[in-house]
């Protein structure tokens, strides 16, 4: 497939003359100006200067600074310098109160002007070492904190101002790429061969009276002569120049392309002429085909697929020419798809595109305003109707389109966070919503929603741009601003954290905790309003675009109910969706959820063997006093029985205990008992958990424990003697003493079933 110029050019000899090669010192209308310069007003007012503003290396360059005193009172600011690294102080003569951050390359300034009206002044002188080939445009960025006393000195805040300098190296012509010999009326070429630092403009004189100011421009001459063409190739540095002849001939020189060379049956071929000569012209086409045309801008439809060799024939009174092309026509692709006949609205659904081998691309257009690409699509409609689909399948030859209508209900969605549906990004996450239930009413769209960009100040955060694009959303939908309170910014701050350190994308905290108890966790005081999260958006106002575009979200974001709001944000191009977006919502009115002690693991009806190590776990939103600890408790059917007590949670609100029912309690019968946690301070039960059953039973590769045995002797009646002359004593039985079993090696752990 070709649809550029092609030149085919018989019987014309060949004469390039190159006359000359110089330089000279510019300043090209058509280029950007630099001038070094950015200033910051305010009460103290700060200009900055860099001369000159276009380097290129072994330059120097001076940097100034003038520090202005308008308030009335002393000011003692906080200077923090970053230069690119193209830039580089003479650092034996830096200036008094100024030192650099070796860690971050940063120069720190610590003026003082005290009183009304003084000026400060600072110069650098600055060498010019090296240069960015493809990024010449370099910025010196200046950061400005108001009081280098402030414990926020040097942290997000302040103001900043930057001045854009070019650095960089001069253009150079090694050819210009054109031909040296041409018909009248044929179309040229003019292609150079430039290097250097950009931006590059190109000033073109073609020997005839015209000036043009384009890059690789194609001109056309209507005379016959010698021209001489010269080429000034700008950039901010410096002009240079090159000249080059073009011969303009009467003679016939054939010359075509077509829009396509690679069409399909029955699809029309436009062949575009670029012949030239002394008119006037005449024209015979040959399609290949057995068919013919005299115009001169033909346009031919072939019937049957096959390769086609177009020959065009020109003559003029000077002679003719002759030119070929070779047209490939085939056949559009075989297609179709297949998609379900509705789904729920919120519901994510999968459509699947069939063709034959010659399918190169596959196109999606869902009736809603958005397009997919590939065989195998997901796609989410937000609101209920009935959408028509409709793929264009691909191939060299043209494209073949199938459709299909899809019925989208209404979605139903009675949960307490938002659905994460499944696209072609992300997977589907929904959480329990039974313990911290929230029924927010539907909101309804009647066309998709658009958040336009808005220019913010520079020195707002991202969590900060989050907010105003939140209470945006709002605006448009007439409905008030959510105010910003710290603990619930702590809790969203703390969950994209989370969700960044430990690769995770949900509402589900990786300590297992839900999103309202994060809430009571940091000190939220009031209702719970709902939680939405977003990663994968570089932008504030595209995070907040899709929470209104999705169902769930929307009934969260755009909440009547609600009043108060805490964001976060984090980007870590370590973790996998790069950009986390988080906020919390509360209802300064509703009453505050209380805690839950909540039993996670092991699940109920879990089974294990008595002598091996069982994980409970549980969640606690609320943090413990120093006499507060959790007791682990296990039934029998006939008492409590305590298997072990903590009190430091193992992660966030997770707390833990690993024990074994053998070794710590001697249990020995098999059976289903119940576990239990509760929260004591003393003999005090503050809060307590549900009853959880669990199977224990005996590792059948122990063998059962022996009862030991104690004998009792048998006691010996005392006898009286009887005095003889000689008197014998008479001794009792020995009671023999039975031997004892062995005692079984009992293992501490065995394998869980």
């Amino acid at each position: 497939m070709s649809k550029g110029w092609r030149f085919l050019i018989a019987g014309l000899g060949i004469a390039l003359v190159v006359i000359g090669l110089w330089q000279r010192k510019t300043a090209a209308t058509n280029l950007p100006l630099y001038n070094g310069y950015a200033q910051l007003d305010g009460p103290l007012q700060v200009e900055m200067t860099a001369f000159p503003a276009v380097v290129t290396p072994g330059d120097t360059m001076t940097l100034s600074l003038r520090l202005t005193n308008r308030s009335n009172m002393a000011a003692t600011p906080l200077i923090t310098l970053q230069l690119p690294p193209e830039l580089h102080p003479q650092m034996g003569s830096l200036p008094s109160g100024m030192t650099q951050n070796v860690q971050t390359g940063a120069f720190n300034w610590l003026p003082v002007v005290p009183n009304t009206g003084d000026q400060r002044d600072l110069t650098l002188t600055l060498r010019v070492e090296t240069a960015d080939l493809a990024n010449p445009e370099q910025q010196i960025a200046l950061h400005v904190w108001p009081d280098a006393t402030s414990d926020k000195a040097g942290q997000d805040g302040g103001d900043a101002i930057s001045a854009t300098v070019w650095v960089g190296i001069p253009p150079q012509i090694s050819q210009v790429a054109a031909v040296s010999q041409v018909p009248v009326g044929q179309p040229v070429q003019l292609r150079p061969d430039v290097t250097g630092s950009g931006p590059i403009a190109q000033t073109w004189y073609l020997g005839d009276g015209r000036r043009l100011t384009v890059n690789d421009p194609v001109v056309v001459y209507p005379a016959t002569g010698i021209y001489q063409v010269t080429l000034d190739a700008a950039n901010p540095l410096q002009t240079v120049s090159r000249t080059h002849i073009i011969t303009v001939v009467p003679h016939a020189v054939a010359q075509f392309t077509a829009e396509d060379w690679t069409v399909g049956v029955d699809q029309p071929v436009n062949f575009i002429n670029q012949s030239g000569g002394q008119p006037p012209l005449s024209y015979r086409w040959e399609f290949g085909d057995g068919l013919d045309s005299t115009e001169a801008n033909p346009s031919h439809i072939y019937a049957a697929p096959g390769s086609y060799l177009v020959h065009l024939l020109i003559t003029n009174g000077y002679g003719q020419s002759e030119a070929y092309g070779l047209v490939t026509v085939g056949l559009p692709p075989v297609a179709d798809l297949v998609i379900p006949p509705s789904v729920p609205a919120g519901v994510s659904m999968a459509g699947q595109a069939y063709g034959d081998d010659t399918v190169q691309s596959y196109v999606w257009d869902m009736g809603d305003g958005r397009f997919r690409e590939g065989s195998a699509i997901n796609h989410t409609y937000i609101l209920s109707g009935d959408y028509y689909v409709l793929l264009t399948a691909s191939n060299e030859y043209g494209s073949t389109q199938a459709g299909r209508w899809i019925h989208v209900d209404p979605g139903a969605l009675s949960t307490y966070l938002p659905l994460i549906v499944n696209t072609n990004e992300g997977t589907a996450v929904l959480a329990d919503s039974e313990l911290y239930p929230l029924d927010l009413e539907p909101v309804e769209l009647t066309e998709e929603f658009h958040m336009e960009p808005v220019e913010l100040p520079a020195n707002l955060t991202q969590a900060e741009r989050l907010l105003f694009y939140i209470n945006e959303a709002r605006h448009q939908f007439d409905l008030p601003p959510l105010h910003q309170i710290y603990a619930l910014n702590v809790a969203a701050q703390q969950h994209v954290d989370d969700m960044a350190d430990y690769a995770y994308t949900a509402h589900v905290g990786s300590d297992g905790s839900y999103p309202v108890e994060r809430l009571l966790t940091f000190g939220y005081h009031a209702g719970y309003a709902g939680e939405a999260t977003a990663w994968g958006f570089e932008h504030a106002y595209e995070a907040v675009e899709f929470w209104v575009n999705s169902p769930p979200h929307r009934r969260i974001i755009l909440n009547r109910n609600a009043t108060d709001v805490g964001v976060g944000y984090r980007v870590d191009f370590n973790a996998p969706n790069v950009w986390y977006w988080t906020a919390e919502f509360g209802n300064a009115y509703g009453p505050q959820t209380g805690p839950f002690l909540r039993l996670s693991q092991p699940e109920a009806e879990y089974a294990s063997y008595l002598t091996s190590l069982v994980d409970y776990r549980w969640n606690w939103p609320l943090p413990l006093d120093e006499d507060e600890s959790f007791a682990v408790y296990l039934y029998d059917g006939r008492q409590a029985q305590l298997l072990g007590e903590v009190n430091e949670p193992a992660l966030g609100t997770l707390y833990r205990l690993q024990a074994s029912a053998y070794d710590t309690l001697a249990l020995q019968a098999d059976g289903t008992y119940q576990w239990q946690v509760k929260l004591q301070k003393g003999q005090t039960v503050l809060a307590e958990s549900d009853l959880q059953p669990i199977v224990l039973t005996w590792d059948t590769a122990v063998p059962f424990p022996t009862p030991v045995f104690t004998p009792t002797p048998t006691a010996t009646p005392e006898l009286a003697p009887t005095p003889t002359s000689t008197p014998s004593p008479v001794w009792p039985t020995a009671t023999p003493i039975p031997t004892l079993p062995p005692q079984p090696i009992f293992p501490t752990a065995a394998p869980d079933q």
